[in-house]
């Protein structure tokens, strides 16, 4: 009886997609987009852009929030595959910044804005049946190697258009997690 009552109360809730939980991922940057982003990164030119320009077009530890100062020994491992690479490969400003050592310094910065959206039937989701997840945004990431106040070397990498569904169907809904429950106790 309680468990009808429930259900009716909750059928004017069945369209309701509006009450559905959704989420927001917003790494701070100075960028609203890829294209911003990559705009900002293109005008960067090894051995002749100075830390000066970077640190202007948003490439700023020290004012441009989650942005990571990266030595020597990171800066290599994250460019170069294997260590043991021929020096006919690496190129020049990693192979300078190998050589100067202590005076390399990198810039890794990963800006983003990922929204996760809930959406479909506010009951069965609710209910736990049949959950859709609607995920859109964008990543970029950029590393720029510094040595002596001039760039020698940069690199990026990104998703411009992020969209992706996930539907998780339970066909026991509210005691499809009770199975996971009793198994993860000792």
């Amino acid at each position: 009886m309680k468990t009808s009552l429930c259900l009716l109360l909750a059928l004017p809730l069945a369209g309701c997609a509006g009450l559905l939980p959704a989420a927001r991922q917003d790494v701070s940057h100075c960028w609203q987009d890829f294209e911003e982003a990559k705009q900002s990164y293109d005008q960067i030119t090894p051995y002749s852009t100075t830390i000066a320009t970077i640190r202007s077009l948003g490439f700023d530890p020290y004012k441009t929030s989650n942005m990571q100062v990266l030595n020597q020994a990171q800066v290599v491992n994250a460019v170069l595959p294997s260590p043991l690479q021929e020096r006919a490969t690496i190129p020049r400003g990693i192979a300078d910044c190998m050589r100067v050592q202590e005076g390399c310094t990198g810039y890794l910065i990963e800006p983003s804005k990922i929204n996760q959206q809930r959406t479909g039937n506010f009951l069965l989701d609710f209910l736990n049946f049949k959950r859709v997840t609607e995920t859109t945004g964008w990543k970029f990431s950029a590393l720029v190697v510094v040595i002596d106040g001039v760039v020698v070397y940069k690199q990026w990498s990104g998703q411009p258009k992020i969209e992706s569904t996930d539907v998780r169907v339970n066909p026991l809904g509210p005691l499809q997690s009770m199975g996971e429950t009793v198994k993860a106790a000792p």
